[in-house]
């Protein structure tokens, strides 16, 4: 019972330095032939969006609209694939009931 105790605690503080690993990660992802990037930390914050002015015209509105959903979603993507990653290299050594 103890081992197992130790096994969660142990998985916890993992989790907690794996979410502040992922607080300094950083994805950026292009979309639309590179006139839109997206900026993204690996907690899924949005920290920035840059966005060619070719693109910000009344007729343009729907395809601006469509390629940032499909940028942001696609970096998002990015970051939990790393965060996976990190959590499986990490988490993989430590014997957790129903895990």
């Amino acid at each position: 019972m103890l081992g197992k105790l130790k096994n969660i605690f142990e998985a916890q503080k993992k989790m907690n330095d794996i979410k502040k690993g992922l607080e300094k990660v950083i994805i950026d992802h292009e979309t639309a032939q590179g006139q839109i990037k997206i900026t993204m930390s690996g907690t899924q914050r949005v920290i920035a969006v840059v966005i060619n002015e070719a693109l910000l015209v009344a007729d343009k509105k729907e395809r601006l609209e469509k390629e940032l959903v499909n940028g942001i979603n696609a970096a998002s993507d990015k970051v939990q694939k790393v965060a996976a990653e990190q959590l499986k290299s990490v988490m993989g050594d430590l014997k957790i009931p129903g895990m």
